[in-house]
């Protein structure tokens, strides 16, 4: 499972002038088993909203999942009460900020530990390394381990 971080769709939205472009849409054509979180999706409309018009940004909220092909993950909210929902999504979210994370950094990070993700790609990596026990990687660095799987 492939957790897709917020700066790769803001820079395949907001930035096509961007050097690492073709990078990033290369690995938006590529990777499969594709997933991001609610807070991603939230965080990325957000930074559009100054860019979109809000029948743009409606579009980009209600078709997002089936524009890039992937399924948007919540927290997990089975068989608990609300109290002890938020109770456990903020401690668990405090232990992450507690290694020098910044909490959307963290909120994200949790969700994709929560759904058993094994990539977390972000041409952010610095934000997440040695944070988390995903194998935390950049766009770029996701082709490259591709490219040498393909070879052998």
């Amino acid at each position: 499972m492939i957790f897709i971080d917020t700066d790769i769709f803001v820079m395949d939205k907001l930035f096509p002038n961007d050097d690492r472009y073709e990078v990033n849409k290369a690995f938006l054509n590529k990777a499969e088993e594709r997933f991001t979180s609610i807070f991603n999706l939230f965080e990325l409309l957000g930074i559009a909203s100054f860019n979109l018009n809000e029948i743009e940004l409606t579009k980009l909220f209600k078709g997002f999942g089936e524009v890039y092909g992937l399924e948007i993950l919540y927290p997990s909210t089975a068989f608990i009460s609300v109290n002890e929902f938020i109770e456990t999504l903020f401690e668990s979210v405090f232990q992450k900020i507690k290694r020098k994370m910044g909490f959307q950094d963290a909120l994200i990070l949790f969700v994709a530990e929560e759904h058993h993700c094994s990539r977390f790609i972000t041409w952010n990596a610095k934000h997440f390394i040695d944070r988390t026990y995903l194998s935390v990687q950049t766009p770029k660095e996701f082709l490259e381990s591709r490219t040498e799987k393909d070879r052998r």
